[in-house]
Formats: C-alpha cells, structure tokens, sequence
C-alpha cells in the first residue's frame, strides 16, 4: 500500500500541522497543511535574504523529531530505520555479514587510485587524497551559483583529465567510487556552510522541495520525514521506516542485500514514486537542491562509513 494523505500513518494531524507551521522561517510552509497546493515558486537571489536560517531550521525540526522518536539520539538517526525500526539491522563495517560492503568499498578504493592516462588520480583531486573531504559536501559555487555534489565533484574531476566520467546510477562504478569517497570522512562531522545569495537561494529552493505536496498520493517530503518520522509500514514483504529527515542524508549511499548500491538520489526517485509523481532525474537540480537542503539541516552531525541494511 502506498504512503497516501489519507493513510493514517502519513496524514497530517493538527498537532503535526502546528509543528509544521513552527518550522517556518525563509518562507510559509503552511501549504503543507492544505491538499492540492500549488507550485512552490522558484527561488532566487531576489526574494531570499543573505542570511539564511538553517541553525533555525535544523533547531525546529529537531525539536519535532525527539517528539516522534523518543529515546534515540540524533546522532543515530542516521542509519534511517534501523535506528527504530524493529526488523530493520544495521550490518556493521567488518562485521562477518558486512561482505558486500567491504566488496563495494574495494571496488570504490580501486577505481580511486587507479592511475589515469596522463598519470593523475582521483584521489589526486582532493585534499589529502580525499580524507575529510566528503564531510563539506554539498557545496555552493560562489561564482556560478550551482550546486557542487560529491558526485559531480568526482566526474569533474574525471573530465578535467580527459577520462570517461562515470553514469550517475552506477552501482559498481559512481556508486561504489561514492562510498569510498564517504567512508573517508568517517567519524568526523559533516560541515555544510549556507554563506552568501547563492548558498541561501539553493537552500531556500530545497527546502522548498521538502515541503511541498507532490503526486498522486499529495505528499511532501516532510510528510513522512517529519510527521511521521520513526513509525514504519510493510513494503513488499519487509518493514520499511519513515527515517527523520535530520541525518537523512548521511545514511547514503546504502549497500542493499546482493551488494547493489543505492545512493540518495535513487532513493528520491523511490519517494517520489510512492507519492505517485514523475521522479526528477537523478543529478539534476531539483535534487541537488533538496540534498543542499537535508546536508545543511544534518550539519554537526557525525559521518558514518557505508552501511548495509537487512
């Protein structure tokens, strides 16, 4: 069965809708509480401030989720449903069911340090061959505006030595070479700074997003990330939680049973499915937006390294 409005697990009440109205602050989220909202308007430098309220935002929505998941930490809302849900484990890293996750971040570690045609690496790219680096990301480009991935970070890279860049949906090429890039940043906090027009208009655009009603099934993100944040439903023969929206973003890329990797963007596409919409492609703006958004919500918040879920 899908999440819909009228599920009694992803309707919002009015006491949820009043958390909601409290987490306002770049602009009203109350359209959230109304069926059929329209299309939230683009964001640009014209109607967003240069101070915007991330600190704020991340205050209210975690205030909201300690509410709906008494007992569990923030810190540990990072490993989604697991960090709740009855049925849901995590598969620690080096563990002796942890195979598919050590497979994943060889292969990752491999295409890292392979040597390219003219000599250069990927780890050549990055600071430090990369080791924190993963933990300030995403990035806002002041000059251009656009939003910076690790992922896209990893095929500029690719192309500024003439190399193949590598397909976003990759599981063994992009999606393995992700979480390594990931497990480098492990144990320190993730650092995402909003500073400057740009900064906050792409903030202001994902959050956006987060809120606004989408589909057949008239969700939003927050829909289940908040409101409904730490209960859990059966989904193909399995129990699937509604992880908090704060820490969302660390959680990713997950190692699924049979070692395919699925990374962040793909689980969008998922939600955006099961709210009964045309999913945005993966890398493109409107998702970049969005992962801007949750990244800064989780900021000080602790990186894991790639997990896997049973």
């Amino acid at each position: 069965m899908r999440c819909g409005a009228s599920h009694p697990r992803c309707r919002p009440t009015a006491g949820a809708l009043i958390v909601i109205a409290a987490f306002a602050s770049l602009g009203s989220v109350a359209a959230l509480a109304q069926r059929g909202s329209p299309v939230a308007p683009a964001a640009s430098a014209a109607n967003v401030t240069a101070t915007p309220m991330p600190e704020r935002d991340r205050a209210s929505l975690i205030a909201a989720l300690r509410k709906r998941i008494p007992g569990v930490p923030p810190e540990e809302w990072s490993q989604g449903g697991a960090s709740f849900a009855p049925g849901v484990a995590v598969i620690p890293l080096g563990g002796s069911n942890a195979t598919n996750v050590n497979d994943i971040l060889a292969i990752g570690k491999k295409s890292w340090d392979r040597k390219f045609r003219n000599g250069k690496s990927l780890a050549g790219c990055f600071a430090n061959g990369g080791q924190r680096i993963a933990a300030t990301y995403p990035q806002v480009d002041p000059k251009s505006g656009a939003i910076i991935t690790i992922e896209e970070a990893i095929n500029a890279c690719l192309r500024l030595h003439d190399e193949t860049p590598l397909p976003l949906s990759g599981s063994l090429t992009m999606g393995a070479v992700s979480a390594y890039m990931r497990s480098l940043s492990a144990g320190h906090k993730l650092n995402i700074r909003v500073n400057g027009v740009p900064a906050a208009t792409q903030y202001a655009a994902g959050r956006q997003w987060f809120t606004k009603r989408i589909g057949d099934q008239d969700l939003a993100c927050a829909s289940c990330h908040v409101l409904q944040a730490g209960q859990t439903r059966e989904e193909n023969g399995r129990q699937v939680g509604f992880s908090p929206a704060v820490g969302q973003v660390l959680a990713w890329p997950r190692v699924e049973p049979g070692g395919k990797v699925r990374m962040l963007h793909q689980q969008f596409q998922l939600c955006m499915d099961r709210a009964g919409a045309a999913p945005f492609d993966i890398g493109g703006v409107e998702f970049a937006q969005l992962e801007y958004f949750l990244a800064a919500v989780s900021s000080g918040l602790t990186v894991r390294a790639p997990i896997a879920t049973h």
